[in-house]
């Protein structure tokens, strides 16, 4: 779990930099990433001291979590009076990389699956292809929820 932290520490930092470097691009208030580095490290509190999922009905992914905390820092940004408000791009750029990973989970997925089937994909149209691709990935996250609630069901019972 760590490990997705520190990676999403990081990519914070590059979209940080990236902002600053674009010229074409206003740069956000450096307090706005402080404040997504803290929410990360919140969850990594949490996680390190195995307090994540405690108090809740149903266990939320890690991404999630994240992409939820980015949702709040944008929220908050645009109530600040103080700080000014971060370009949309910012968070946006943000979402993206944290679901680049799944993304490329579920493209993966769908060619194993391709060549289990030995299935011909040459004639459908690449729009198709990430349809099919999308909606792959929102079954398999719809499938490792209904997982993750089984088995938080059952430490919950022991």
């Amino acid at each position: 779990m760590a490990n997705v932290l520190e990676v999403i520490l990081k990519t914070i930092e590059d979209v940080q930099n990236k902002n600053q470097r674009d010229p074409r691009q206003e740069t956000a208030d450096p307090s706005i990433f402080d404040l997504i580095k803290k929410e990360v490290a919140k969850l990594d509190s949490k996680v390190k001291n195995n307090e994540l999922q405690k108090g809740k009905r149903n266990p939320k992914s890690i991404l999630d979590m994240i992409r939820d905390g980015i949702d709040g820092v944008r929220k908050e940004n645009k109530k600040d009076p103080n700080v000014p408000t971060a370009p949309k791009t910012v968070f946006d750029d943000l979402l993206k990389r944290v679901d680049r990973r799944p993304k490329r989970q579920a493209s993966a997925g769908i060619k194993r699956v391709i060549e289990e089937y030995n299935l011909d994909i040459s004639r459908l149209h690449p729009d198709m292809i990430r349809q099919i691709q999308a909606k792959y990935q929102a079954d398999m996250k719809n499938m490792n929820q209904q997982y993750a609630q089984a088995i938080y069901n059952l430490i919950k019972q022991s």
